[in-house]
């Protein structure tokens, strides 16, 4: 909230990851679709490499996930999909308008995010915040 809503009222929001756990189809009890039900009414794109995006009928659904982080403010990678730690992190600063990942395992190697410019948000590791952000 307090990286991108407080700088953005209308955030755009990718999320990445809409099964239950990676290697499933299975979305129930997804905390994705959670976070989800709290976003709707938002500018949110999701992509999951099993799940059809057609389960969040007020998201768009992408083909990939650098095409669902294509103009985001925020990048928010909530299942621990094995194809997102293949993510390139410059690829994906150049994909996104903003510079917030939320990703909550630890996916993405957080001095290659760093060093694309991107803050970094993961459990139990401090912020990796850009200087002067």
């Amino acid at each position: 909230e307090r990286a991108v809503l407080a700088k953005q009222k209308t955030p755009k929001i990718a999320v990445l990851g809409l099964a239950y756990k990676e290697n499933t189809h299975s979305t129930k009890n997804s905390p994705s679709l959670a976070l989800l039900a709290h976003l709707e009414g938002q500018d949110v794109a999701v992509y999951d490499p099993v799940v059809s995006s057609d389960i969040v009928p007020f998201a768009r659904g992408l083909s990939t996930s650098l095409e669902a982080a294509a103009a985001a403010d925020v990048v928010l990678l909530v299942t621990p999909w094995p194809e997102f730690r293949e993510i390139s992190s410059p690829d994906l600063a150049e994909a996104m308008a903003g510079k917030t990942v939320i990703d909550p395992y630890g996916l993405l190697d957080g001095d290659a995010v760093a060093a694309a410019g991107l803050d970094h948000y993961t459990l139990g590791v401090p912020a990796r915040l850009i200087e002067g952000a």
